[in-house]
C-alpha cells in the first residue's frame, strides 16, 4: 500500500507476483472479490504502472517486478 495501491489492489498485485500471469476471472476466483471489482483493480494497477496487459485469446495481466 505504500506504493499508492488500495488494499484490494495490493492484494491482487501480491497474487500476481506469486502466481504469474492471470486474467480477471482467475483473480476473482483466487481472491474472492467480484469479477467486476477484480477487473477494475487490475485496470488501476496497470494505470499505476504495477502490471502489464498481455494480449491474446484472453487478456492476462502480469506484474511489474518490485
Amino acid at each position: 500500500m505504500s506504493f499508492g495501491l488500495t488494499r484490494q489492489e495490493a492484494n491482487i498485485y501480491v497474487l500476481l507476483l506469486s502466481e504469474g500471469e492471470l486474467n480477471g476471472y482467475e483473480v476473482s476466483k483466487l481472491t474472492g472479490i467480484s469479477r467486476s471489482n477484480a477487473y477494475s483493480c487490475l485496470a488501476s494497477i496497470v494505470e499505476k504502472g504495477g502490471a502489464y496487459i498481455i494480449e491474446g485469446s484472453a487478456v492476462k495481466y502480469t506484474p511489474v517486478s518490485v
